[in-house]
Order: C-alpha cells, then sequence, then structure tokens
C-alpha cells in the first residue's frame, strides 16, 4: 500500500498573496505537480489539515481546484486554522459524527483509515474532547470485531515534539493520557499515526504505536529545541510524506519539493 500525506497548506483568501514570503497557491501546485510525477500510483492521499490559513470560502474553493488534479481518492482533516462550516460547503463528502465532528472511517487494502477531529474552535491548541473520545471507542470495539488493522490520523500531535515553542500549541492537559489510555489496549492493531500542524518532518513511537508528521507544503518550523517563546520559521524546503506499507512494516520517506528535486547519477 502506497499513501501519500499533506498538511498545512494554509491556502490564502486570494492567489498570489503571500505568507511569510511564500506563496501557498504555488507551493501546493508544485506539491501536486510532484505527486502527480512521481507518485500517481499511491492508494489515497491524506491531508492533515490548517488547509486554509483562515478558513475562507475561497481558500476552501482553490483547494477543492488543486486536489482536484490528484488521480487518486483524498482524505481531508480540518486543522486550527479551519473552518468547518466552510470546508463542508466546498467538501460535502467528508464525514460528521453525531456531534457534528468531522470525523469518519475510510476502508484501505490494509485496513481502516480512522480520521480524527482534533479542533478546538477559537483556539490553536488541540483538543479530544469526551464526545470525541466516544467515537473513537465505538470505533475501536468495532475494528476489533471485523479483526482489521488501524490507521489514525489527526491535524495536532497527541505528544510533544521537543520544540517548545510549538509545544505549546499542541494538546495540553489531560487530553492527549485520555486518548492514550483508550489506545493502549488496541496498540497492536494500530500501524501508524499521522498528523501534522508541527510543519516538520519527524517521527517515532508513543504508547507503542509508530508515528510521523510530514512537513508543511509552505513554510517551516525550525529545529530549535530550546527557544520558548515566538515560534522560529526556516527557509527549509518543503515536502510531503509518501508511506510504503504491507503486512511486515511500514515505511515512511519525506519528499522534498522544489529545486532539491533535481535528479543525477552518483
Amino acid at each position: 500500500m502506497k499513501l501519500i500525506h499533506l498538511s498545512d497548506t494554509h491556502l490564502l483568501a486570494r492567489r498570489g498573496e503571500t505568507l511569510y514570503g511564500l506563496d501557498p497557491h504555488a507551493r501546493l501546485a508544485e506539491a501536486i505537480d510532484s505527486v502527480v510525477r512521481r507518485h500517481a500510483d499511491a492508494e489515497a492521499c491524506l491531508v492533515t489539515g490548517d488547509l486554509t490559513d483562515a478558513g475562507s470560502d475561497a481558500a476552501c474553493r482553490d483547494l477543492a481546484g488543486l486536489l482536484a488534479r490528484l488521480p487518486m481518492p483524498v482524505h481531508l482533516l480540518p486543522g486550527n486554522h479551519d473552518d468547518r462550516t466552510a470546508l463542508l460547503r466546498h467538501f460535502p463528502s467528508m464525514q460528521r459524527d453525531a456531534g457534528g465532528f468531522l470525523q469518519g472511517a475510510v476502508e484501505l487494502s490494509l485496513g481502516r483509515l480512522l480520521l480524527l477531529d482534533s479542533v478546538d474552535a477559537g483556539r490553536p491548541q488541540g483538543c479530544y474532547c469526551a464526545a470525541r473520545l466516544d467515537w473513537l471507542d465505538g470505533q475501536l470495539r468495532r475494528a476489533e470485531r471485523d479483526d482489521v488493522p488501524l490507521w489514525l490520523a489527526l491535524h495536532h500531535p497527541p505528544m510533544d515534539s521537543g520544540i517548545v515553542s510549538m509545544d505549546r500549541y499542541g494538546m495540553p492537559g489531560e487530553r492527549p493520557r485520555a486518548l492514550a489510555e483508550l489506545l493502549r489496549p488496541h496498540a497492536a492493531r494500530i500501524r501508524h499515526l499521522f498528523f501534522g500542524h508541527v510543519h516538520r518532518a519527524f517521527a517515532g513511537t508513543w504508547q507503542g504505536i509508530g508515528f510521523s508528521c510530514t512537513r508543511s507544503t509552505c513554510h517551516q518550523v525550525a529545529l530549535d529545541l530550546t527557544r520558548e517563546d515566538e515560534v522560529p520559521g526556516s527557509d527549509e524546503p518543503a515536502g510531503y510524506g509518501v508511506i510504503l506499507a504491507d503486512a511486515r512494516q511500514v515505511i515512511v520517506h519525506h519528499q522534498l519539493i522544489g529545486p532539491m528535486e533535481a535528479r543525477f547519477v552518483l
């Protein structure tokens, strides 16, 4: 199974506008060009939130047009910069649970992908409240009955990254602990956890579950493990994740986009 992982596209209301000196629309178009050129055989594309920078209808409309160029199904999640109502106007196929959260389940060739909504409207920090935990509990029990592997995705990481300035905007309080306690008995069934928000590629394990965060298609966060105030930006290249999986293993590659894609023989 091959998956593409995009995140933090941050589209603006007007094409040509820049964010931190970068054009989010042009950068996403370049990422999509790269996916179509190099990874058109992927089974699905996952986009883990902050699809827009300010939740505008115009940005959502442009996003829909750009993503329509991808030859594989695309599964979206909201981020803290997004507006759920605007997303649903332009992506009416997004799944909703009984509480109105944009959560759902998607069947993949190697199991079931659970899309988790970690947005706490109006706040940059994430939240996975009791209502959402109840929904997830039902999905975990269903997967146990069906005996299928699981893949999980959300916008906010449920653990600290070590980048202190960004961890302030993660998932604070007791919510990560409650999520961890719910997932722990099912860890052997969960093949991987995907998220964005941090604007940096990193990976590891949490509660015995492998995870990865991918780069933003727009601006990046610097690897500064000591700064506690403003979040440090970086001129590092944009990119996206390419996941290769079978019954034995999960491999996560990070595809850079832009001039660094030039190829030569070693």
